[in-house]
């Protein structure tokens, strides 16, 4: 069995109809890049509808790559939520799937990446399925103690091949 992978882009993401975080162009002084910013002290989320690659096996650990816009090391709580649908079922499901992490800004300095890890919850996924993917940035949780923006770069989903 080998490893499989999928990138996840912020341009690829669908904005929520409650709570949504903001997509945005970041200027920075060298690159201009995509993300999607999530406020502090507030619950937002963005949605993305991808596909489970028809060599899927089993497992779902995502690559978080973000950075805060503040000089701290302070944590950001993240809420993963996922739902697969195969052919004939309703594509309005009911997230299923939740997980959560505290991830620390990894350096007292403002815009430095942060690669991070989550093994996601994946019961009913199947191959070639649809996937519903929300992000969300739960901001007023105790464990958010990260008091500025944080962005999400981009994502990838690792997983076991066939």
């Amino acid at each position: 069995m080998a490893t499989g992978y999928v990138f996840i882009s912020p341009n690829a993401g669908v904005v929520p109809s409650a709570l949504p975080a903001l997509w945005k162009r970041a200027d920075d002084t060298n690159l201009d890049k995509p993300v999607i910013e999530y406020a502090d002290a507030v619950t937002e989320s963005y949605d993305w509808l991808l596909a489970i690659p028809g060599n899927w096996a089993s497992g779902g650990t995502l690559r978080f790559h973000w950075r805060g816009n503040s000089a701290t090391t302070n944590a950001v709580r993240w809420q993963f939520e996922n739902v697969s649908r195969a052919d004939t079922e309703s594509s309005d499901a009911a997230l299923s799937n939740s997980d959560v992490a505290n991830f620390a800004n990894g350096a007292a300095t403002a815009n430095i990446v942060n690669i991070d890890t989550q093994v996601l919850t994946t019961t009913g996924w199947a191959a070639s399925e649809q996937l519903h993917l929300r992000v969300s940035r739960i901001g007023a949780d105790a464990g958010d103690t990260f008091a500025a923006a944080a962005q999400l770069m981009f994502m990838i989903l690792e997983f076991v091949t066939t």
